[in-house]
């Protein structure tokens, strides 16, 4: 098994314990209980995925007196309404950039007049990064379509591990594009989440508290690919395999809570 990206030895650890997993005792009572894990870690993603973002709000049914209670309820429910819908109607094969455009549309309502977002067409900024997005017409005729296809051609490779790092490339990818004016970070989460879940592969958690080192991993990996010529590239950078090992390392954690 060769990897790309993701760090041999960790890559052979993951594709060990998916197997592990996939040979688990089919009894109800364990599958039930695999199921009820899983649901467990993904919903613990969701709300990780909120906080990233929004550090000062708390976790309303921990902070009962918090002002942000109505809003951060209603950030994460649009998180798992969007994570729900992709789950139900996430298809390789078709794979369109309007599932993009739909997801960031429920994560984000509030910017929108319907349940599709629209693409920014200003230049945008990566808060507390060096690095600038692509303009909006370079990424609309060109970067969107190149992501899509990336990603339909690659999930139909028959390595797990391969089909790993293609849902870690959309996180990565979509979150440097930043096609969106807000929501570009959770999007890209959940739309790597909704690959792993078709994938039936636990979704990392990335806590809240460890933001700094995940922002500052997810900023190298972008700055390294950039000054790597983009798309020319040839070479994996040192950043890209930082970031592939952390995500890949908290899938690896999420597997040991099924394992457990």
């Amino acid at each position: 098994m060769k990897s790309n990206y993701i760090n041999g030895e960790l890559a052979e650890e993951i594709d060990g314990k998916i197997k592990l997993v996939r040979e688990l005792d089919k009894s109800m009572y364990k599958l039930s209980l695999k199921r009820c894990d899983k649901k467990a870690i993904e919903k613990n993603a969701r709300i990780h995925s909120y906080r990233i973002e929004n550090p000062g709000h708390g976790v309303p049914f921990s902070v009962p007196r918090n002002t942000h209670r109505k809003g951060i309820k209603e950030g994460i429910k649009n998180i798992e309404n969007a994570f729900k819908w992709g789950v139900e109607n996430f298809d390789p094969e078709k794979f369109e950039e309007s599932f993009i455009r739909e997801l960031a549309g429920r994560i984000t309502p509030e910017f929108y007049d319907s349940e599709i977002a629209i693409y920014r067409d200003i230049s945008g900024r990566i808060v507390g990064s060096r690095t600038i997005p692509p303009q909006p017409y370079k990424f609309k005729t060109r970067e969107i379509p190149e992501f899509v296809n990336h990603i339909k051609d690659n999930l139909s490779c028959p390595e797990i591990i391969k089909k790993i790092e293609t849902a870690i490339y959309s996180h990565l990818h979509l979150a440097r594009i930043h096609p969106f004016v807000d929501g570009n970070g959770r999007t890209s989460r959940i739309l790597q989440d909704i690959i792993l879940d078709h994938l039936d592969i636990p979704v990392p958690i990335i806590n809240a508290g460890e933001r700094h080192t995940y922002y500052n991993t997810l900023r190298k990996a972008i700055l390294d690919w950039n000054n790597q010529s983009g798309e020319e590239k040839k070479e994996v950078t040192e950043g890209e395999e930082l970031f592939y090992d952390f995500i890949a390392g908290k899938i690896n954690v999420s597997l040991d809570q099924l394992l457990r």
